[in-house]
């Protein structure tokens, strides 16, 4: 049976409180905006999906574009849910349209996924001076990170990975590791920048190419003792769920994924 509401329940996203959530981060992101939004479409929650800056479009996606904003309300009460983009024509991918039309659109919904970030299908990122692209109204910040970069070269898994190398203090070909990941995670030159008085989690992606989930449980422990949320497990296809008690005695919800 299909579990509605998995990663809401697992990144203890209170939509009702804070219904307008970007992601950034590594390689995952698109994935678990599509996720969130079946999750949401199970719960009949009306949710618009959109980006600052590009995010790959699902052509089955009823689309909405800048030229004619006003048809958003009458989508989103036909389908439930819409993409609000404009298309770039080189890249077939999904681009940003102005953030105070965006900004606009949001008593529509009930919630709002919004893109705020690229990685290139790396699962690792530092953000450049210029990034990431939060809008200042959204409620939730969600930084995903691959669990694949662990171990592995600097150079191999992160977007412009001289920002990772010069943030670390670490050249290019050393390997990641759980401490880098957690540095990275929390600190305002890291997934943390701009985040300011917004809620903020970290999701840990890919965790089922681990050979153990003793890791991503070490990650998530440590930043729990820093004050921040965080949860590991995989964007694959699910087949089922395992749910345990973490060391603090509230519930974490692990996964058990084929592809």
């Amino acid at each position: 049976m299909k579990r509605y509401g998995y990663f809401l329940d697992l990144l203890k996203l209170d939509i009702e409180k804070y219904p307008v959530i970007a992601v950034v981060g590594g390689g995952g992101k698109t994935s678990l905006i599509y996720r969130l939004n079946e999750e949401l479409q199970a719960l009949g929650k009306k949710v618009i999906i959109s980006t600052t800056t590009h995010m790959a479009y699902d052509p089955m996606l009823p689309l909405v574009k800048s030229t004619c904003i006003e048809r958003v309300p009458k989508i989103l009460k036909e389908h439930g849910f819409a993409a609000v983009a404009d298309i770039e024509e080189t890249s077939g991918k999904m681009c940003a349209i102005e953030e105070a039309a965006l900004k606009k659109l949001v008593p529509f919904c009930d919630v709002m996924l919004i893109e705020a970030d690229g990685a290139k299908r790396k699962p690792l990122k530092v953000p450049a001076d210029w990034e990431p692209a939060i809008p200042d109204f959204a409620d939730v910040v969600v930084s995903v990170i691959g669990l694949d970069c662990l171990g592995k070269p600097i150079c191999e898994t992160a977007h412009r990975a001289e920002y990772t190398s010069s943030f670390l203090e670490k050249n290019l070909e050393a390997p990641v590791t759980a401490e880098d990941i957690e540095k990275i995670a929390t600190s305002v030159h890291g997934l943390y920048k701009n985040v300011d008085h917004k809620v903020y989690r970290v999701y840990l992606n890919k965790a089922d190419i681990l050979p153990d989930s003793s890791p991503a449980e070490h990650i998530v422990e440590d930043l729990a003792k820093q004050g921040t949320i965080a949860a590991y497990g995989s964007l694959r296809e699910a087949e089922n769920y395992e749910d345990c008690i973490d060391h603090a005695g509230s519930w974490k919800q692990s996964a058990v994924w084929k592809q």
